[in-house]
């Protein structure tokens, strides 16, 4: 299962962790939830149904032909073994006769992936990690859902983990979609030293910072944490103060808009167990949003729901992140 079904202040802080009661819940907070409780009361099922290996073939081949992500196409695209006819001159030409040729091979290799073998291999060994922590699920208090999202440097610009949209320019991909209501971590690596990670209402100018719902905006250093509500305007950009051309544009958009690319992201649990508490974290990757077919042909498609595509992985015991609080 190491790769995806292809072959392929007080008040802020806490603002951090869980949406309030009068926001809505956005579906990749749930589906954290569900997964974290699926290993706090060992319930396989939950897990199971949460993942890419519950779907059916219907569903997947639809997923699959109507996905929005350039990355898992070329993937599919790259197996292609027959040559392309010399008519097909475009990515989507492309894509039609690759997909065409090569789903049902991808929904074999999926269906290999029982439940059985899943229970094994996703969940078992993490319940096997919190025994060596002596950890007692039912004392344990769920902190953080978040998206955790990778920064980097390269070629005089930030680049941020994440999946281009269906679009020949590559200035798409250096576009960051955040959703309102959702937590976004921003983890610098080393090759972003001394170039401090800014975002504001321009693309350049610092005067112009935007300081609502942003934790470390600016630093430089440490994590950088982001969640946006319903006053945050649409279009905001990232950019490094210093050094000009090396951000992008922000789009910041409620969860059920779907002009956007269907990106696979990391999902990152942090749990507090013990006295005095300490933190522990789970990462779930690759979670991608299943769109799911219509259960006849005159009903529009059943609303689309969050799965994971990768075995979860146990950090085990960190620091307490930047932003989090014990809740005891």
């Amino acid at each position: 299962m190491n790769r995806m079904f292809f072959k392929v202040s007080t008040t802020l802080i806490i603002a951090f962790t869980f949406s309030t009661l009068s926001a809505q819940v956005h579906p990749k907070e749930a589906l954290g939830r569900k997964i974290f409780d699926s290993f706090r009361t060992n319930n396989f099922k939950s897990l199971y149904d949460s993942s890419i290996f519950s779907i059916s073939e219907e569903n997947f081949k639809f997923l699959l032909q109507n996905i929005r992500n350039q990355s898992l196409r070329n993937d599919l695209i790259s197996i292609h073994s027959l040559p392309f006819p010399q008519d097909a001159s475009n990515a989507e030409q492309r894509w039609e006769l690759a997909f065409k040729h090569n789903w049902r091979n991808e929904w074999r290799h999926l269906s290999r992936f029982t439940p059985e073998r899943i229970h094994e291999e996703a969940m078992l060994p993490i319940l096997k990690k919190a025994r060596e922590y002596e950890i007692q699920w039912k004392t344990v208090q769920l902190i953080a859902i978040e998206i955790l999202l990778p920064v980097s440097w390269q070629n005089g610009r930030f680049v941020i983990q994440g999946d281009p949209d269906l679009d020949d320019n590559a200035s798409s991909s250096r576009t960051l979609y955040l959703d309102r209501n959702l937590n976004y971590r921003l983890r610098l690596d080393n090759k972003t030293y001394s170039k401090a990670f800014m975002i504001g209402t321009d693309s350049e100018d610092s005067d112009l910072e935007y300081k609502i719902g942003i934790l470390g905006n600016g630093t430089g250093q440490g994590d950088i944490l982001v969640r946006f509500d319903r006053n945050t305007p649409d279009q905001l950009h990232y950019f490094c103060p210093d050094l000009k051309g090396a951000g992008g544009e922000i789009r910041v958009l409620d969860f059920h808009h779907t002009n956007r690319p269907n990106q696979r992201h990391d999902l990152l649990l942090t749990f507090a167990y013990g006295s005095p508490p300490e933190a522990y974290q789970i990462l779930v990757p690759q979670v991608l949003t299943n769109l799911r077919p219509p259960s006849n042909p005159k009903q529009y498609p059943l609303p689309d729901l969050p799965i994971f595509c990768e075995r979860p992985r146990w950090i085990g015991l960190v620091r307490l992140p930047r932003g989090l609080q014990y809740p005891y």
